[in-house]
């Protein structure tokens, strides 16, 4: 593998589904702070709280995934680089730490990258845009370290 492959995180669908989600708890925190107002109900007002919190955090999370350069998995020959979801630390791995990939989960919509010194590093499908960079990404780890086998 002579150049670096990049492989770019872009999670429309989640971006998308965080979007609706503030749109519903915003509805649902004026319903509460409408209610509370009529009535003066010490429930509706914590019912205001929660929504309002659920959805503060819910577009604090649409922001911190929105696609940037450089924020996704490079594989090269030296190893693979792999940006955090909601930081802006990257971890970098070489190959001699890395003891072997593997998808896992029950539809198989997460690459774990297991290390050698007892941890993994877990990069989920909800990232990228298309199925099919996901599954050229595990092609091109497989391709250099391929998936341990398991006796039956």
């Amino acid at each position: 593998m002579s150049s670096p492959r990049f492989y770019a995180f872009d999670p429309r669908a989640t971006r998308i589904a965080l979007f609706v989600g503030a749109c519903v708890l915003a509805v649902l925190t004026a319903w509460a702070l409408a209610d509370a107002r009529a009535e003066g109900g010490v429930q509706a007002m914590a019912r205001a709280g929660v929504s309002a919190g659920l959805m503060l955090t819910f577009l604090v999370s649409f922001h911190r995934l929105r696609p940037r350069t450089g924020w996704g998995v490079t594989v090269d020959a030296r190893g693979v680089r792999v940006a955090r979801p909601f930081s802006k630390k990257e971890l970098d791995l070489h190959w001699g730490q890395i003891d072997h990939v593997r998808r896992i989960g029950r539809k198989g919509s997460v690459l774990a990258l297991f290390l050698k010194e007892e941890g993994r590093v877990l990069v989920t499908r909800h990232l990228f845009a298309r199925k099919a960079v996901f599954d050229e990404l595990i092609s091109a780890l497989e391709d250099r370290l391929p998936p341990p086998r398991f006796d039956a």
